[in-house]
């Protein structure tokens, strides 16, 4: 049985490769894209995938530096909410992968260093784990959802 089109929720990939490259482009194709935004009712939800510390082209950068790192995948975050309109004040929930959880003190600094400077109240909902990441160079990976009103877009 074929479901009509016009029954489906819209969603289309969220990107900005001004930061991120699509996983498509990567030397070895990946099959995600950097985030989904899925238009509801009277709200867009923004779904955006585990974020790393990689650049434009899809290389890790600041290996070995978990501060870094955490600055990085926050920066690459901030710049595919703001190709939605969105900003960390409609993130309503995050998930937070570390590779090594004696990392965790100076991820948390970052982290909270960083919702000050956006002036968070209230934070997100979050979880945060350790486990592996998909490259043995990447120390932290994020992926959030947000919220806004359909009028903003």
């Amino acid at each position: 049985m074929t479901v009509d089109q016009r029954t489906r929720i819209k969603k289309t990939p969220i990107e900005n490769k001004e930061v991120l490259c699509e996983a498509y482009d990567y030397p070895s194709k990946v099959s995600f894209t950097r985030g989904m935004r899925v238009e509801l009712d009277n709200c867009v939800m923004l779904f955006i995938s585990g974020t790393a510390s990689v650049n434009e082209r899809g290389e890790s950068i600041h290996q070995g530096d978990i501060r870094a790192q955490t600055n990085r995948t926050f920066h690459n975050i901030t710049k595919l909410l703001e190709s939605e309109g969105a900003d960390w004040h409609d993130v309503i929930r995050t998930t937070c992968y570390l590779a090594d959880f004696r990392d965790y003190d100076a991820f948390n600094d970052v982290r909270n260093d960083f919702f000050v400077e956006q002036q968070l109240d209230p934070l997100p909902a979050s979880t945060c784990i350790e486990a592996r990441i998909c490259r043995p160079e990447l120390l932290v990976e994020i992926q959030g959802i947000a919220m806004i009103p359909k009028e903003r877009t």
